[in-house]
Parts: C-alpha cells; sequence; structure tokens
C-alpha cells in the first residue's frame, strides 16, 4: 500500500507540473508563466482548456486522494490524511469549475477560485497535522523537515501582496511558487514511500 501511495503522490506532481508546463508551451497566444494565472490554461473558451483542466487539475487531485486514503489505510493512522485528501478533492475541483474571463463573477469562476484557495490552505493544514501519519509510514525526516515548503504558499501570497501594492513583479511567478512547493512536498512524499518499501522488499528477500 505504501508503494501505491508513493506512486500516486509522485504521478500527481508530475502530471501537474507536465501539464502546466506542457499546456503552456502550446499556447501561441502570448501566454507566459510570468504574466499569466495556471487557471488561464483551463478558462472557458481557451485552447486545448478540457485536457488541461483533466491532466493539470481534475487527475493530479484525484491521485491526491488516492495518495492520502492508501497512506492511511497502510500506516493505520489517519491523522492528517483526510486534511491531505481534501488538498486533492479542491485541486481536482478547480478543473471541474474552469475560471471564465468573460464572467469573474459567475457561479462557476467563483467556484474555481474558492478551489483554488481552499487547495493551498488546506495543504498548509495538512502539512502540519501529518507528521505522526508520515513516521508510521517510515518518513521520519521528511516528516520533521517537509513542513518548510509550506514557506512557498507563504512567498505567494507576499508575491501577490507586493504586485497590488505596485511593486515591478510579475504576478504569475508569485502563484507558481505557492504551487512549486505543493508539488515539490508531494514529489519527495512519493519518493520517500517508494525508496522506503524499495528497501523493506529488500530487507526481506
Amino acid at each position: 500500500m505504501r508503494r501505491t501511495a508513493g506512486l500516486a503522490a509522485l504521478s500527481a506532481s508530475i502530471l501537474f507540473t507536465g501539464s502546466l508546463i506542457g499546456f503552456a508551451h502550446l499556447r501561441l497566444d502570448g501566454y507566459t508563466h510570468g504574466t499569466k494565472a495556471v487557471s488561464e490554461l483551463g478558462a472557458v473558451g481557451a485552447p486545448n482548456a478540457l485536457a488541461f483542466n483533466l491532466l493539470g487539475f481534475a487527475l493530479p487531485g484525484l491521485l491526491v486522494v488516492v495518495a492520502a486514503t492508501t497512506l492511511a489505510r497502510a500506516t493505520g493512522n489517519a491523522r492528517g490524511m483526510a486534511l491531505l485528501a481534501l488538498t486533492g478533492a479542491a485541486l481536482a475541483l478547480t478543473g471541474v469549475f474552469p475560471f471564465d474571463m468573460a464572467a469573474p463573477a459567475s457561479l462557476t469562476s467563483q467556484a474555481h477560485l474558492a478551489a483554488a484557495m481552499l487547495t493551498g490552505l488546506i495543504w498548509a493544514l495538512a502539512l502540519f497535522r501529518s507528521p505522526p501519519t508520515l513516521i508510521d509510514a517510515g518518513q521520519a525526516a521528511f516528516a520533521r523537515h517537509g513542513r518548510w515548503l509550506v514557506l512557498a504558499l507563504l512567498a505567494n501570497i507576499a508575491w501577490q501582496v507586493a504586485h497590488q501594492s505596485g511593486a515591478p513583479i510579475l504576478p504569475g511567478w508569485g502563484q507558481r511558487f505557492g504551487f512549486a512547493g505543493m508539488v515539490l512536498w508531494l514529489a519527495l512524499l512519493g519518493l520517500g514511500l517508494l525508496r522506503s518499501e524499495s528497501g523493506s522488499s529488500t530487507r526481506q528477500a
């Protein structure tokens, strides 16, 4: 089960990152990482929007849910895993409700914004609730140090505040700092679980 959880967490990280880079590269209308939001790749009417919402938001989110629920079963400890599963569910919902650039006050746009904000907030809470479960999964060092990645989310908030205050910075990069913290955390969790499972199998052999 730890192997399944590890594969799910690592796959979620790779799929989100690959989709962000790949679909942005396909855009020929001036889309840049510095000036545009991630959500604009899946916005209503955007090129390849459906594919990005599926591969960049929905599937990675569902994989996070799988990782959280599987790890809870594998360790017999669910502390923090419900929050991690909710993080994945919120991420998936950002793809279910794409932002409408022509109608930012619409229900789908507001649902998208709410899901996006909840993704970061709930993930931050999960970081501080999950260490007992991570320790039971053989990830003691990661449980101690992985929480520092919440600084990426704080950097995003500070970046956006600075941009709104008139600082000459590109807003898109701040958002990417926040996402980078989450996907790096997922990747490190996945790799740690896979190494742990591999080491356990080797010792048993």
